[in-house]
């Protein structure tokens, strides 16, 4: 019973944003009532704002802002004769009409209209919502397709911002068989191994996207050392990305990359200013301009690592190479400007 209860409420939390998924891109405007009564205008006035309101339209005081305008108006209800001659319906019939129209504002078209009998507005409470459905009837849940070109332009931009945090592991791969020995022992030897270090970091990037596929981005990277590790270690980048946009909510980026340090020599180590690699950047829409990107790469350093040997015992050789390699993870928000042409229009 309780695995049932508890499939059953993730079914609903994964109904929720369906159901939910509102008319709140509608905006609906409820025109002043027209009505002999002023308790009639009043009445009908606040009902269907709110009722508009809880059917999930967006309800709007604005008559040039709605998608769709809301006209009631109350009449007595009269009979008419064959003659043309007019006179109020009898007591024991409604007394009233409600008349409602829906109004496409943007041509002025009238899409419903029609007339619901009344005689007391208390007996209306519970028709009102009804009518307001029999009203909106035609009216689609949302506007999709203007919303589906809204929610894909942020990854349709000419230019990003990117702002991240990075964690970067860089090893110096040791030589194999590689040792330390002294002058006076060639055989008291100590091996070499590889070096495995650790910084946090940040990058700061700008990024123009100049072909639906393809875009290249300059970044400003900032290593900053563990303790006992060491000091601020800046670089400068150039990635060069090929974007694939499989869905709406999603991008996916692989990358060639070409960095230079700009750092001087970290405590004993002189290490090249070149590297090239690669790497592939995960992004999610974050807002209609911008996205939530993880970012993961690799960069090989064009040459050796240099390393003196600060060994007080075992002084030969006096410095040790290292092939160098780094991978950076960075978790990030990107921010774009300028919309592009969709792909359809490129």
């Amino acid at each position: 019973m309780m695995k049932k209860v508890c499939a059953l409420l993730v079914l609903i939390a994964i109904a929720m944003p369906v159901l939910s998924q509102s008319r709140e891109d509608i905006l609906v405007h409820v025109a002043p009532v027209q009505a002999a009564r002023p308790d009639h205008a009043a009445f009908f006035k606040e009902n269907f704002d709110l009722e508009t309101s809880a059917a999930g339209y967006a309800l709007t005081e604005s008559l040039q802002q709605a998608d769709y305008v809301l006209r009631l108006d109350v009449r007595p209800n009269l009979v008419i004769y064959d003659d043309g001659f007019e006179e109020p319906a009898p007591p024991d019939e409604p007394q009233y009409l409600l008349n409602v129209t829906l109004v496409q504002n943007e041509d002025d078209v009238e899409m419903v209209a029609f007339s619901f009998p009344f005689t007391e507005l208390e007996e209306m409470y519970e028709f009102n919502l009804y009518l307001l459905y029999q009203a909106m009837a035609t009216v689609p849940l949302t506007r999709l397709g203007d919303i589906a070109i809204l929610d894909d332009l942020w990854r349709h931009k000419w230019l990003y911002a990117r702002g991240s945090i990075d964690f970067t592991i860089p090893v110096n791969q040791a030589p194999p068989n590689f040792f330390l020995w002294t002058q006076e022992d060639e055989y008291d030897r100590i091996p070499i191994y590889d070096e495995v270090m650790y910084y946090p970091g940040v990058t700061l990037g700008l990024e123009l996207q100049y072909l639906n596929w393809m875009s290249s981005e300059l970044i400003l990277s900032a290593r900053f050392g563990l303790p006992g590790v060491s000091a601020f270690n800046p670089s400068l980048g150039i990635q060069v990305k090929f974007p694939i946009k499989p869905e709406r909510n999603f991008k996916i980026s692989p990358y060639v990359m070409a960095q230079a340090q700009l750092s001087a020599p970290i405590q004993n180590y002189r290490i090249p200013p070149y590297s090239v690699g690669g790497g592939v950047q995960f992004g999610v829409r974050g807002g209609p301009s911008g996205s939530i990107f993880v970012d993961a790469n690799y960069l090989h350093t064009l040459q050796q690592v240099t390393r003196n040997n600060t060994s007080e015992t075992h002084r030969l050789p006096d410095k040790i190479n290292y092939n160098r390699w780094v991978i950076s993870i960075a978790i990030g928000f990107k921010y774009g400007w300028f919309d592009r042409p969709l792909p359809e229009d490129d």
